[in-house]
């Protein structure tokens, strides 16, 4: 007898959608980790403004300071969408359910012409 996957479907959603989630709900419902390494994160290419760097890597031992969190939409960014989308996972593995991938990473949120934030501005 096999086992039904009883792993939840991550939620992937568009930069847009989740920045207009962000500005209806605003930033005490809401936050943006980006998991990218710190050099990406203060490259030329900018961040989501406000968002908290914690590299994926990282994500096991910022648990207790992501859990503080869970009860706001959580939108988490990478390069691409690819690294977002497992660190999903994992938060969802770890209780944290409210949590989007967003989808495209950075490359999408900067061609959709969404906010950006440069390091040492």
């Amino acid at each position: 007898m096999e086992l039904a996957d009883e792993r939840e479907e991550v939620k992937v959603i568009h930069p847009v959608d989740f920045a207009e989630l962000m500005e209806k709900a605003g930033l005490d419902k809401t936050m943006v980790i980006d998991v990218r390494e710190p050099w990406e994160y203060e490259s030329n290419s900018g961040h989501v403004p406000k968002s908290l760097l914690i590299p994926m890597m990282s994500i096991p031992d910022k648990l207790d300071e992501i859990r503080k969190h869970k009860d706001k939409h959580i939108g988490l960014i990478c390069h691409s969408g690819e690294r977002s989308y497992y660190a999903c996972q994992y938060l969802m593995e770890n209780g944290i359910k409210n949590v989007y991938s967003i989808d495209g990473g950075m490359i999408k949120w900067s061609r959709f012409g969404l906010d950006l934030e440069f390091s040492g501005e």
